[in-house]
């Protein structure tokens, strides 16, 4: 299923396409504007150093011909001679008629004043009374004049001026303006102002051309030089101002040509994208979508599609036609694989539950011994074994083993050896001669070089001795008085290895209380996952504590501990309990089977507080209706066990029934004190034994209901 929104590939190349040329837009700009800039302030500046330049060539050659032998009669010189002495004359109120605001009414003053002021120079025309000198000064300041008015048409000249240097009190005294003289602007002939610092640090200092630039405005210095020495200077100012807004009116068009130019690169990338990329891409991930959808199928065909391009695309498809290919004969090979491993599984399964059903299913009570059982196996099938009987002379055998090595192989040599060992001990060998028998058996075609640990006993009620050999078994825990102790010190080798191999006897006093741990190596050498072992002093702790379902309280201690870490071997247990027990096995039980079970328990606790008695009674009854009424609805073979111990007057009573599963001890307690006809049903039962029970509990074993009672039938304390 397509989700709502994607980035595509359109859109890929569409923004991708669009951010380049936009990149290439401001780069373009950015560039050309750089490069303009520099291109008009180069311009600028060449225009005012030549037009300063041939000015100031030009004005030099009136000055030139001063010995009269020319056609041009000297200029410079003596404008300046006839200029500068009413400029000394007059300084101090030139100066101050210079500095005059640009207002109409202060420029028509100050024209006033220079105008009277120069007249000697500029006033009147020709005739009587006026100098050949004079007259050559004033066709020279008009030639003059009308040059740099001349050069100042030239586009972007803002003003053209001649003026000296009057360095005793360092003023500009000018001496010619090509601005109009009705300018607000416009310099009066004689007219003077302080040297400004740009001109005294720039143009001074070497008296050369030399062009000063303010922003966009430039100006321009070439001094005038007669007879080696500067008499004046002429300068330009210049803006670009008009070179600007060309270069805007560029920009602005390439902006707009560029635009244009994106657009078609736009569009043709995204035709041609579409055409050589999209498409195809689009019918693979089609023919992807397809050939997934088909996978489920029995006979998957592979997908192909029609790209007929000369690049990598083309063999994208190739590749992707190649791939399903694959796909298809992995697809096959795994569901043959699985197939395989389907029936596999069901064969252990099978391997494993009759295994399993070659092992004792429930206690053995007799002679007042109980040996009880647990097996975890790590895999389907194990190597761990245990057995237990009792023998025609009356002996209670068992025997618990590891086999080395796991699965199959592991699970096939511990049915060897269970089947040796029971056979001997049918035939009734001591434990020794078992152990050297089942050595020598096992080690006959033994060429995978296995070898079984194995704890073999043998209990004579006669005289309430164990005699038992421990071939490179774990050493097993005693219980006797609330403490726990190893026992067997002594090892022998383990059985299949050697054949010639010799089996040393031990033997130990059962006394009324005692129960005797077996384990195999599954349960203390199992890890959690910080690769910790559970250990010996973990299966002390547990052993010291409550005295009901032990094993089963060993098992949940190892998990708990395990913390979820992988069960890498099996797990088995043995309990040998020399307590007094009773058990009874109700194959279909019934209600009528509930007077003949209470009779003989009441006979098996004979002698203990009858009003204790009469509570177990209680409780017994109670349970077994409950298990009977409820708990068998749609079973097939309902069986119902029930497992009474009893030491030193504590009973431990324990219900085991393959019915449905349900805890009854999470029902809710009904109210008592509500109305008995609207009360709803049940519960009472459940309640009442809660009262008389000293403990009770309740666990899911092998997927069938226990339910565990303790009771007390001492009689209570006297207490004063």
């Amino acid at each position: 299923m397509r989700k709502p929104f994607r980035f595509t590939l359109r859109k890929k190349v569409f923004l991708l396409t669009a951010a380049l040329s936009v990149a290439l837009i401001g780069v373009s700009v950015t560039i050309a504007s750089v490069i303009f800039n520099i291109r008009i302030k180069n311009e600028a500046n060449e225009l005012c150093r030549t037009s300063a330049e041939v000015l100031s060539e030009y004005l030099e050659t009136y000055d030139m011909l001063v010995t009269g032998s020319g056609d041009r009669s000297p200029f410079v010189r003596y404008y300046i001679d006839k200029l500068d002495n009413i400029y000394k004359d007059n300084r101090e109120e030139i100066l101050a008629m210079s500095a005059k605001g640009a207002g109409e009414e202060e420029f028509a003053e100050k024209k006033q004043y220079f105008q009277g002021l120069t007249a000697p120079l500029f006033g009147g025309g020709g005739g009587f009374g006026v100098s050949y000198d004079l007259l050559s000064f004033r066709n020279a300041y008009a030639e003059i004049i009308e040059e740099m008015e001349r050069m100042s048409t030239i586009d972007g000249v803002i003003s053209c001026e001649l003026f000296y240097y009057d360095e005793e009190n360092g003023n500009l005294v000018f001496l010619c303006d090509s601005a109009s003289q009705n300018d607000l602007d416009y310099l009066f002939p004689g007219s003077a102002i302080p040297a400004p610092d740009s001109f005294l640090r720039t143009v001074r200092p070497d008296d050369r051309v030399t062009i000063i630039n303010q922003n966009d405005e430039f100006a321009s210095y070439a001094p005038i030089r007669l007879d080696g020495v500067t008499v004046a200077y002429v300068t330009f100012e210049y803006s670009i101002d008009s070179m600007v807004a060309s270069q805007r009116t560029f920009m602005w068009t390439l902006i707009g040509i560029m635009l244009i130019a994106t657009v078609f690169i736009l569009v043709l990338a995204l035709i041609v994208t579409d055409r050589s990329l999209v498409r195809n891409i689009t019918a693979l991930s089609e023919a992807a979508r397809s050939f997934t959808s088909h996978m489920e199928e029995e006979e998957i065909q592979p997908v192909t599609t029609d790209i007929r391009t000369r690049d990598e695309i083309r063999d994208l498809s190739d590749d992707f036609l190649t791939l399903q290919n694959k796909v298809i004969v992995y697809s096959e090979d795994i569901a043959r694989k699985r197939a395989t491993e389907e029936r596999m599984q069901a064969e252990l399964a099978i391997a494993s539950k009759i295994q399993l059903q070659s092992l004792p299913d429930r206690p053995l009570i007799a002679e007042g011994i109980c040996v009880s059982s647990f097996i975890k196996p790590a895999k389907e099938v194990g190597g761990d074994l245990f057995d237990y009987f009792v023998t025609d002379e009356g002996k209670i055998f068992f025997v618990i083993a590891d086999v080395s090595g796991k699965g199959v192989p592991a699970a096939l040599f511990m049915m060897r050896g269970k089947e040796i060992i029971r056979s001997c001990a049918k035939a009734g060998m001591t434990a020794s001669r078992i152990a050297q028998t089942a050595n020598r058996e096992l080690f006959l075609n033994n060429r995978e070089g296995l070898f079984i640990t194995a704890f073999i006993g043998i209990y004579d009620p006669a005289d309430r001795t164990l005699r038992y050999v421990r071939a490179g078994h774990e050493q097993p825990f005693l219980l006797r008085n609330g403490k726990s102790e190893k026992i067997g010190e002594e090892s022998n080798f383990v059985l299949g290895l050697f054949e010639g191999t010799a089996f040393a006897e031990d033997s130990l006093e059962i006394r009324e209380g005692d129960r005797i741990l077996l384990y195999t190596d599954g349960l203390n050498e199992g890890i959690n996952k910080d690769s910790e072992e559970f250990g010996y002093e973990r299966i002390r702790s547990v052993l010291e504590g409550p005295d009901d379902d032990i094993l089963d309280r060993l098992y949940d201690s190892a998990a708990r501990f395990a913390d979820g870490a992988e069960q890498f071997d099996d797990i088995t247990m043995l309990l040998f309990e020399a307590i007094r027990c009773r058990s009874f096995i109700l194959k279909s039980p019934k209600y009528e089977d509930i007077p003949a079970v209470t009779d003989q328990i009441n006979e098996f606790v004979k002698g203990y507080d009858p009003d204790k008695t009469a509570e177990l009674d209680v409780i017994l009854d109670e349970m077994m209706n409950n298990a009977i009424s409820y708990a068998f609805t749609g079973i097939r073979k309902p069986r119902l066990e029930i497992c009474v111990r009893i030491l030193d007057g504590n009973v431990q009573l324990t219900l085991t029934d393959n019915g449905t599963l349900f805890d009854p001890l999470s029902a809710a307690e009904p109210d008592v004190g509500a109305d008995i006809r609207e009360r709803p049903a049940g519960g009472m039962g459940i309640m009442l034994v809660k009262a008389v029970a000293d403990r009770i509990s309740y666990r899911v074993i092998n997927g069938q209901n226990r339910l565990t009672i303790h009771k007390d039938l001492r009689p209570d304390p006297v207490t004063g």
